[in-house]
């Protein structure tokens, strides 16, 4: 696809000027996400993103260019795919292969999908690498109980047809270890994935800390867990109302208010 000339960065005409009011919207609410995850989660580098659909627009989708670090991201150098992995807008900026391909077979293969997180960092990887998967050994840890699918590292996952069988893989959950690589957090909205990864990254890190302790660890009953995750875990229980939210894209404003331009 022909792409504007520019300096990387520096479209012919700033990007709010060509997209509606809605897509400037959750271009600046997905950089905040962006932003968020930096400040809270040790991630991998230029490695990971978080990709949201477009409303209205349910074959399309934005997410993190590949030249950038997740603190750098803004609502106009997010860029704009197609669900079969296809760049749809002009821009001086390009995703990784690995980021489009990936969020591209999930957001396909499952409409009902609306965001998704993929991080590596220490506490998910180590979790990644742990026969078991995650543990529900506390109560963060038991919103993902038996709702969490396993990919095993054994295709190349940053190629169509790797990250096709990725999306298989998930299935009909929300949450997936990818092994010795990392975690994928999907929500219903964006909200929803920010929120649940945020979770995911507490109980990962707590698991690793409990482990090195040398402990016998407490494993909560069966019965506990599952209810546990059927009132905290719910997928539709968080949206743009959510406290957790609201305060996040607070906390976005007051540190980082450049993530909107």
């Amino acid at each position: 696809m022909k792409r504007d000339v520019v300096e990387i960065g520096k479209a012919a005409r700033p990007v709010r000027e060509r997209v509606s009011a809605e897509e400037w919207q959750l271009r600046c609410e997905l950089a905040a996400a962006h932003r968020l995850v930096a400040h809270f989660v040790f991630v991998d580098m230029t490695y990971n993103h978080i990709s949201a659909r477009l409303p209205g627009e349910p074959e399309h989708f934005l997410v993190k260019a590949d030249n950038v670090f997740m603190e750098q991201v803004t609502a106009s150098n997010l860029v704009k795919y197609d669900v079969d992995g296809r760049q749809v807008m002009e821009s001086g900026f390009r995703a990784s292969p690995a980021a489009y391909n990936l969020h591209a077979a999930v957001l396909k293969a499952r409409p009902d999908i609306v965001a998704a997180v993929h991080t590596h960092s220490p506490a998910n990887l180590a979790v990644s690498a742990q026969k078991g998967g995650l543990r529900p050994i506390t109560q963060q840890a038991m919103r993902f109980y038996n709702r969490i699918a396993y990919y095993p590292n054994v295709a190349d996952d940053t190629t169509p047809e790797g990250t096709a069988q990725l999306a298989r893989a998930l299935g009909d959950k929300w949450t997936m270890i990818l092994e010795n690589h990392g975690a994928l957090v999907c929500g219903t909205s964006l909200a929803e994935a920010y929120i649940y990864h945020h979770f995911f990254e507490l109980a990962a890190r707590a698991q690793v800390g409990a482990l090195a302790g040398g402990a016998e660890l407490i494993m909560p009953a069966p019965d506990v867990c599952e209810e546990r995750a059927k009132k905290f875990g719910r997928i539709g229980h968080y949206n743009h109302q959510s406290r957790d939210w609201v305060a996040g894209m607070a906390l976005a404003e007051k540190l980082f208010p450049d993530h909107k331009e």
